[in-house]
């Protein structure tokens, strides 16, 4: 996994865990509250040269000292509560800004070769791009009326990280089948 494929990861599960905090203080522990705090300052300890060299990312760093570099902070704290969001939104555009970049997996082959099963390719200069979108995938799931391959999409889709970068829950996605 790249380094920008983990740090969007990390700001949506953050993301996640403090819009639901803000929603219901009681639906999230202090100490999940904790875990991602201390996962997302270990990425920027570990990754810190690589991370201030994008706005964005630099935005969403200052955006998280502001809100927890001050310990005498309440969420009741109406001033807490607006740094949160404005932390919410700096971390929506960090992760749109880091998936706006082509993510390709290029494999090279010397010769013919078959990636996955019955599918199609297009083979420029050894390099094969797969590419489908979420409507057809559902599509081709549901004409198939495969359970299995059902169930194993909306297991991906109950993910908090794979939610928040498609922006579809399974909840959502299941009004897709009939």
């Amino acid at each position: 996994m790249s380094y920008k494929s983990e740090w969007v990861a990390i700001l949506a599960n953050f993301k996640t865990k403090i819009n639901a905090y803000l929603a219901n203080p009681n639906s999230i522990t202090v100490r999940d509250l904790e875990e991602v705090q201390n996962e997302f300052i270990a990425f920027v300890d570990g990754y810190s040269v690589l991370l201030s060299n994008d706005a964005c990312n630099t935005q969403a760093i200052d955006a998280f000292n502001q809100v927890y570099l001050d310990r005498s902070n309440t969420v009741s704290d109406n001033d807490t509560i607006s740094k949160l969001q404005t932390l919410i939104d700096s971390f929506d555009t960090a992760i749109t800004h880091n998936k706006e970049e082509k993510m390709t997996t290029n494999y090279n082959v010397s010769g013919n070769a078959q990636f996955g099963n019955n599918n199609s390719q297009t083979n420029t200069h050894n390099a094969t791009d797969i590419n489908i979108n979420l409507q057809t995938l559902i599509n081709e799931i549901e004409k198939s009326g495969d359970p299995e391959a059902k169930s194993k999409l909306l297991d991906l889709l109950n993910n908090g990280t794979i939610a928040n970068i498609l922006g579809v829950t399974a909840a959502e996605a299941v009004r897709f089948f009939s």
